[in-house]
């Protein structure tokens, strides 16, 4: 609970809901100005606000250059509410999408 205090204090954005799932995601993409293949691997969370049934996918970019989705570790339970920093979030059809900082770490409550 400090933790989410100090992160409050400092002016943070926070989502609280549970989460009702995740799964990590190789994402790959070919730049087509330079025509130069890149993969990256991100975290997609889907969290159901506290507020009420509505959900929101949250993204996260992930540090490791790993690309196998099988090794990366998922360290949030299914029907546990936690705290999720964001960066940014935006509506697309209906739907709420949200990023979240590369740092930053779910926060059980």
């Amino acid at each position: 609970m400090e933790q989410l205090i100090e992160h409050l204090k400092q002016g943070k954005i926070l989502l609280i809901g549970e989460c009702r799932g995740a799964k990590p995601e190789v994402v790959r993409y070919v730049d087509k100005k330079t025509g130069q293949a890149s993969a990256f691997t991100s975290m997609k969370y889907m969290v159901e606000r506290a507020s009420g049934m509505e959900s929101v996918q949250v993204s996260q970019f992930l540090k490791n250059e790993e690309l196998d989705p099988s090794t990366v570790k998922v360290t949030v339970q299914k029907g546990k509410t936690y705290a999720f920093e964001l960066s940014g979030l935006e509506a697309r059809g209906g739907f709420l999408k949200a990023k979240m900082p590369m740092e930053a770490v779910p926060i059980p409550l």
